[in-house]
């Protein structure tokens, strides 16, 4: 038998080494992606100028009783992780609903983003993950790019009110310089007069060992959607309800994938803060 020199000792040492670092190297990431939007949307409509106190739109919450409005979230994270890393293994999570009650627009992004890294940093798995996706609403005083004030999350934008010389529902010019929309069988037509399906939302990837924040984007992604063949006087009414649902569930799955997958591009703002939820009444 040769004898064990102090250099073959080192060359197996450092094949081991390699050995355990292909290993490492080899083994699938584990994605944690988490959908903290809520289990609502918001629908936001124009109305006419009444006074310069008062807005002009009107607002209302639609509550969703399934987790439709998460699940399509969760499977653009998929979609976008899936080309990202297609050996990876995918971890599906969820905000309750109930979190979000109480909590007004523009706390919800600030305190849904707490609440869940709270909950995530105490979760039983986070030790067998790599990395977590995060989503949660983002708010938006100002406007942007013809769409409403002060929207957040995911939602609905109706704007009923034509370029008419009353400014009527009847009354409606198109013009060359008006917005593209989306019609249900998928063609492109100019109109001042749409409803638009929105996603503002902040994406964070966490490292899953630390919880250490690596990036953070913001995202407003919109659709602006209008049946030019309908009979409706009224914008919100030229697309039936049964066929508005599917069109807002297939836009909210691109969004959310556009918002990984495009990441490069955005904003990279600073870390969530720690904050107490809103108290409940």
């Amino acid at each position: 038998m040769k004898p064990i020199t102090l250099a073959r000792l080192l060359l197996a040492f450092a094949a081991g080494v390699c050995a355990l670092q292909a290993t490492a190297a080899g083994k699938p990431k584990v994605w944690a992606l988490v959908s903290a939007i809520g289990g609502e949307i918001t629908v936001v409509r124009q109305r006419r100028d009444v006074g310069s106190n008062i807005e002009p739109y009107r607002r209302y919450k639609v509550p969703v009783p399934t987790a439709d409005v998460d699940a399509a979230v969760l499977r653009g994270l998929d979609q976008a992780v899936a080309s990202e890393d297609p050996d990876s293994t995918r971890v599906f999570m969820r905000l309750s609903p109930d979190v979000i009650r109480g909590v007004t627009g523009y706390k919800r992004g600030e305190v849904l983003s707490s609440v869940a890294l709270k909950a995530l940093e105490g979760h039983p798995g986070r030790a067998t993950w790599d990395r977590i996706v995060l989503v949660t609403p983002r708010f938006l005083n100002p406007g942007r790019e013809g769409m409403g004030t002060k929207l957040h999350g995911i939602g609905l934008y109706i704007q009923p009110i034509g370029r008419g010389p009353s400014f009527s529902l009847e009354n409606d010019i198109h013009t060359a310089i008006d917005p593209d929309t989306l019609s249900p069988t998928g063609e492109m037509n100019p109109s001042y007069r749409f409803m638009a399906p929105y996603f503002y939302a902040q994406v964070f990837v966490i490292d899953a060992k630390t919880m250490k924040v690596l990036e953070t984007h913001e995202r407003y992604d919109f659709q602006r959607l209008y049946d030019p063949n309908s009979p409706a006087l009224d914008v919100a009414q030229t697309i039936p309800v049964e066929v508005l649902a599917p069109m807002m569930e297939e836009f909210v799955q691109r969004a959310a994938a556009r918002a990984l997958h495009d990441r490069e591009s955005e904003v990279t703002v600073k870390e969530p803060r720690i904050v107490d939820p809103a108290p409940r009444k």
